[in-house]
């Protein structure tokens, strides 16, 4: 299978090449799961059990008190684990620990709250916490603003997340210690 270096049209400015979108959409989804469960309050034990490589009865109990006492609610947590069993993959990658979830707050928060673009972040809460399609947000926006056609809500939520992970990529890479610029494909296309 051949996978374009780029998504979107050729030259435009806010588009990532298409690994680098791969990579901040996944951040954004292990951050989205970690989340989830009690609007992240309860689910960090949850995950910080699913991150261990062996799972003993009692560190399964403490979790299960610990999320109890938290407020999580049987179907929310049921809805957590059906998420999991009905991932292809299962490993490690699909969670963050509650240090890199910080992590990733911290730069959501230093990069689009601060800079006046808290709009993109509910857009983000939208897609990555609460799981919404796409075409549910577009509607969601459409309702909103029913002068705009259907249409143009799915282009502008398309366009508005784009932009938002644009934004967040080179912070993200920064804040993880990573090479940003190591998915650029201009490198072997020089040498050939």
């Amino acid at each position: 299978m051949i996978n374009p270096s780029e998504i979107g049209k050729p030259g435009e400015v806010a588009r990532l090449h298409t690994l680098e979108s791969i990579w901040i959409q996944g951040k954004l989804r292990m951050w989205g799961r970690w989340s989830f469960i009690g609007g992240g309050s309860g689910g960090n034990m949850f995950n910080q059990l699913l991150a261990t490589k062996t799972l003993t009865k009692t560190a399964i109990n403490e979790a299960l008190r610990r999320m109890k006492k938290s407020g999580i609610t049987k179907p929310e947590l049921e809805e957590f684990l059906k998420d999991i069993l009905s991932g292809k993959n299962k490993s490690n990658l699909a969670f963050c620990t509650d240090e890199e979830a910080l992590k990733i707050d911290g730069v959501i928060g230093a990069v689009l709250k601060s800079q006046g673009y808290g709009h993109f972040v509910g857009y983000l809460n939208d897609r990555y916490q609460r799981r919404m399609s796409k075409k549910a947000m577009a509607r969601d926006l459409h309702y909103k603003h029913p002068e705009w056609c259907l249409r143009t809500c799915e282009t502008r939520i398309d366009v508005w997340l784009n932009l938002a992970e644009s934004m967040l990529y080179a912070p993200m890479c920064d804040a993880f210690d990573t090479n940003s610029i190591r998915f650029s494909l201009h490198h072997c296309a020089e040498t050939v």
